[in-house]
């Protein structure tokens, strides 16, 4: 994401969305009664003669809407923006905007601080090197991308088995795998713009395929990290971002970061440490200026943001750090389950 300008003093920041990323965070910071403004395309009725009605024709204008509805489709790379028009033409129909990577929009709101908080995440994060992940055995490999919102699985490539007897047969049958594999990982890299993939898996499968990629494909074999982890499949993609290999690949990474905290809050808690969860008892730490991270679910603030807008604010007061974790991941599920809204703790409260 890019920031174009921000006048603050009106409420206006104007931002440039350069990714699918970008519009997730859009999802949680355009709420009801925004205004967002955009060039868009409005159909005006044009009469060719009397003799026949006007047909509708379309125009590029840029209208302003007041934000009634969001709506996020991550696998069409589109975000919607529904609501009326009060500003340009035909105001007071409903319009709505249909943003993807490359446009551009103005929202008008009060700008509370973990609003300019996740801006600035967003143009940080467009900084990073996005990562692709590959999980790999000896049987397929299961391919996603590290994405803001979570892992966006891109989908598996199997392998055709051999006769154990038909050594040849068995070796034509790798190769032709990992050529599969290594031009679905090109396509890929170029698409996206990926700058590092972690290819990961038991076994010594993993050991060949980069062997395999170091002869025939040099340049994407420079892209690639090596590393090990207990399963293939979908469950190797999500060890490879527990284990933490994708902050070494990219130390800000915001699944892994959410997911460490998640576990280390779940560490906690089943050892009596400093970490509490649940309404009541995170608001009794938050008074105690004992809260060092707040974790809050995405999902619990876009249901009850006022309930918990207190809370924020005296964990932010005391020096606190608060972290939105997306529920989009197993490990924000993992704290919705727990109320939502957690704590890693200074001291026990």
């Amino acid at each position: 994401m890019r920031v174009i300008y921000k006048d603050l003093k009106h409420g206006k920041i104007k931002l440039r969305v350069e990714t699918l990323d970008d519009l997730w965070h859009l999802q949680h910071l355009v709420e009801p009664n925004d205004i967002a403004t955009a060039q868009t395309w409005r159909r005006e009725r044009e009469a060719k003669n009397k003799l026949r009605p006007g047909r509708l024709e379309k125009r590029r204008v840029t209208l302003s809407i007041k934000v009634e509805g969001v709506e996020f489709h991550k696998h069409a790379n589109r975000l919607r923006l529904m609501g009326t028009i009060v500003g340009g033409p035909d105001v007071g129909k409903h319009h709505s905007f249909s943003l993807e990577p490359g446009s551009t929009l103005v929202i008008t709101k009060t700008w509370r601080p973990d609003h300019l908080d996740r801006v600035g995440e967003a143009v940080r994060a467009s900084r990073r090197p996005r990562v692709l992940l590959v999980a790999l055995n000896d049987v397929s490999a299961e391919l996603a991308l590290v994405r803001q919102y979570g892992l966006d699985e891109m989908g598996a490539i199997s392998r055709a088995r051999a006769g154990k007897r038909y050594a040849v047969e068995r070796e034509a049958n790798e190769r032709k795998f990992f050529h599969k594999l290594a031009a679905a990982m090109n396509d890929i890299i170029s698409r996206e713009g990926v700058r590092a993939a972690i290819v990961a898996g038991p076994g010594f499968t993993k050991d060949a395929f980069v062997a395999f990629l170091r002869e025939k494909y040099p340049k994407l074999v420079s892209k690639v990290r090596r590393d090990d982890v207990s399963s293939g499949g979908r469950v190797g993609l999500y060890e490879i971002v527990r284990r933490g290999l994708v902050e070494q690949v990219s130390r800000e990474d915001r699944i892994s970061f959410e997911m460490l905290l998640v576990e280390r809050l779940m560490m906690e808690i089943a050892k009596g440490g400093p970490a509490t969860y649940g309404d009541a008892e995170v608001e009794r730490a938050a008074s105690l200026g004992a809260v060092e991270k707040l974790l809050v679910a995405d999902e619990l603030l876009r249901r009850h943001r006022a309930g918990i807008e207190e809370v924020l604010e005296r964990v932010r007061r005391t020096r606190g750090q608060v972290i939105v974790v997306s529920t989009d991941h197993d490990a924000g599920k993992q704290l919705l389950a727990l109320g939502g809204v957690a704590a890693l703790l200074r001291f026990k409260a």
